[in-house]
């Protein structure tokens, strides 16, 4: 038992730092566009892992064919299916009300986790998560004559496909943990998420010219995104993973302050 708190207090630390990737998100936005923002924030992550993967290389797993195919569809659901869809709604809604959106990956977890990994689905988590969904529903159409396809609206739902998109991440990603070491199974999804991103990012968007236009703020908020919640986030989720159920990590994230 006291090993598995080692595992709380490392998804504790990863809540507080990403609490404050929705404001550092919301400023960047409002400089550059949400393509430049993800292409400079993982391709600067990518570059911070290198280091690491060098230094520890004798511990490098060797992954079959099927473990690879499943590090790329994390890779690809955390960078074009997270990030993409939360960046791109935080353009439409305030931060603080895609925070409370994005606290439904639980929901999605729990759900995908029963579905995939067979994972036991308790009446509390039930009970929590259509309370979550309440609560997004109330964001969602609150106001007057709020229609889907309206600004607000398609924000709540873009933000809320990032959910289901981090979900399937964390369902992903448990079996690969499981085996190997997550510092590598992280950054190896980093880095084909990366990739699978740079086409899109450079064929709709003038990336560098952005970035020379950005202010020392936005600099600084994106080294935050790329060191402390890409590289530290990433690896502190995945170690929390290695030790704990998909649902049980995930509802972590209902502590995120948004």
């Amino acid at each position: 038992m006291r090993s598995r708190w080692r595992y709380h207090l490392l998804l504790f630390a990863v809540c507080w730092i990403w609490g404050l990737a929705f404001i550092g998100v919301k400023v960047l936005v409002e400089e550059v566009s949400y393509l430049t923002l993800n292409l400079a924030r993982f391709v600067l992550a990518s570059l911070l892992f290198l280091p690491f993967l060098v230094l520890f290389r004798r511990r490098r797993p060797h992954l079959s064919a099927g473990e690879w195919t499943l590090v790329f569809l994390a890779g690809l659901s955390a960078v074009y299916g997270y990030h993409l869809a939360l960046t791109y709604g935080e353009t439409m809604i305030p931060a603080g009300t895609a925070g409370l959106v994005a606290n439904t990956t639980p929901v999605f977890a729990a759900v995908f986790a029963r579905v995939v990994l067979y994972e036991r689905l308790g009446i509390w988590k039930i009970m929590g998560s259509m309370a979550a969904l309440g609560g997004v529903a109330v964001i969602t159409f609150s106001g007057v004559g709020v229609r889907l396809g309206t600004g607000r609206t398609q924000g709540v739902l873009f933000v809320l496909l990032a959910a289901a998109s981090w979900a399937a991440y964390t369902v992903l990603l448990k079996p690969l943990v499981e085996e190997h070491d997550p510092l590598f199974v992280t950054a190896y999804a980093v880095f084909l998420g990366t990739l699978a991103l740079l086409p899109t990012a450079l064929a709709c968007g003038n990336c560098a010219e952005e970035m020379r236009g950005m202010s020392a703020a936005a600099w600084g908020w994106l080294l935050f995104l790329g060191l402390g919640c890409t590289v530290a986030g990433y690896l502190l989720y995945s170690k929390g993973l290695e030790g704990l159920g998909t649902a049980q990590a995930a509802f972590y994230l209902y502590l995120i302050a948004p």
